[in-house]
């Protein structure tokens, strides 16, 4: 197998060869990888990124190596982000290429800076030539990308779609019953019945079947509506008749919510909110969907939705704040190890993402509750550390503090 530098494996096993090399100097390699395999380095919302900060901030971490810096990040502001919560957690940052450490005085400081400088103009000038070739693609009925719909494959040379049976077989099927007047149960219950499978082998369900008999690709077009190349399975006709019906039976208007990436989510208290009176978790609640604007801008709540408690509800920012005044704000009685990690995340909350606000109030507090009665939050802090010492153990394999 041809393995480029560019691949994680192997820019894994240079970091590994460039750690060993220093082991004189007490550099030891965690167990645990940390590769974002298939994520871009445009966003540090990765799944390995926020493992690597999880055990940064439990203190497993000295140092951090990573072969080049736009493997880390190519976004100059969250570049400064990282620069700016390694040094708040104490940990080093090394570059093997250039053989760059970020505490290596101002002009390695300044060297770092401009690579990151430069990440994020190669990445920004990669997006605009993609941008640019699908534009172009589009315009000439081309396909770009997308999950391939049940029905066609794609072709080895041009990646356009073309009609493969009998996969195609069902789509016609289906559009056919669709069009005589069975509704999206009647069709799950005959598609299943008769083993007619969806494009990854499952059971048909009423979703995967409306989702299949409004796609435009069907009869030929993008799923944007627009022109495109290859061959319809259904004539338009039969395609405007399956719309009509669909539009008939429809009792509401259709939603157009986008998934929302939970790394994001503003509820920091979701799960750990709980009501005084009843003693149950308290619900968050929008007057609308959970998108990326709305949770900037939509009013948000904690609310209590046990029967018959009036516990009421809790502007979430009123709640939030009031966690975060507890966090600065820890009890000259605790534990020196509770007080310590309440003032180390209250010093770099505001370089926090939404889930690190939410992951570090659950390490510290026990528990959070609303008591309607005084409008506040009561924090109750950790003074036990045994359970989550054990869980890190486990985790670890019992290793010692290491280097990464």
């Amino acid at each position: 197998m041809d393995v480029t530098l560019s691949s994680c494996r192997l820019q894994r096993d240079l970091c590994r060869e460039f750690i060993h090399a220093r082991a004189s100097r007490g550099w030891s390699l965690l167990d645990e990888g940390f590769d974002d395999e298939g994520f871009s380095g445009a966003s540090v919302e990765r799944p390995a990124l926020e493992r690597l900060f999880a055990r940064i901030r439990a203190g497993n971490v000295d140092r951090v190596v990573v072969y080049r810096l736009d493997r880390l990040t190519r976004r100059l502001a969250d570049w400064a982000l990282l620069v700016r919560l390694f040094d708040h957690f104490g940990v080093g940052l090394t570059v093997v290429s250039g053989m760059l450490d970020v505490e290596g005085g101002s002009l390695a400081r300044l060297q770092l800076d401009v690579l990151a400088i430069f990440a994020e103009l190669e990445r920004d000038m990669i997006g605009e030539r993609l941008t640019d070739n699908r534009a172009a693609r589009r315009a000439h009925g081309l396909r770009t990308a997308g999950r391939l719909p049940l029905g066609y494959t794609t072709d080895h040379n041009t990646k356009q779609l073309t009609v493969l049976e009998p996969e195609a077989a069902t789509v016609r099927w289906l559009f056919t019953e669709a069009a005589g007047g069975k509704t999206t149960t009647e069709l799950v219950a005959a598609a299943n019945a008769s083993e007619r499978r969806t494009k990854t082998g499952g059971a048909w369900s009423p979703r995967a079947v409306l989702r299949l008999l409004q796609n435009p690709v069907y009869r030929g077009r993008h799923p944007d509506g627009s022109p495109a190349r290859h061959a319809p399975l259904v004539d338009d006709e039969l395609f405007a008749r399956v719309q009509s019906l669909i539009a008939e039976r429809r009792t509401r208007e259709p939603s157009h919510r986008t998934p929302f990436d939970e790394r994001f989510d503003p509820f920091i208290l979701r799960g750990l909110l709980r009501c005084e009176q009843c003693g149950h978790v308290m619900s968050p609640s929008m007057s609308e969907s959970l998108t990326a604007k709305s949770a900037k801008d939509a009013p948000r709540y904690y609310r209590c939705r046990t029967v018959g408690c009036d516990g009421g509800q809790v502007a979430a920012g009123v709640a939030e704040q009031q966690a975060f005044e507890a966090l600065q704000r820890p009890d000259r009685r605790l534990p020196g190890r509770t007080a310590e990690r309440m003032s180390l995340h209250a010093s770099v909350w505001h370089h926090y993402w939404p889930r690190f606000r939410h992951l570090a109030l659950l390490e510290v507090f026990t528990s959070l509750t609303w008591r309607s009665r005084t409008q506040r939050v009561l924090a109750e802090a950790r003074r036990d550390w045994s359970e989550i010492d054990a869980a890190l153990a486990s985790s670890e394999g019992g290793r010692p503090r290491d280097e990464l």
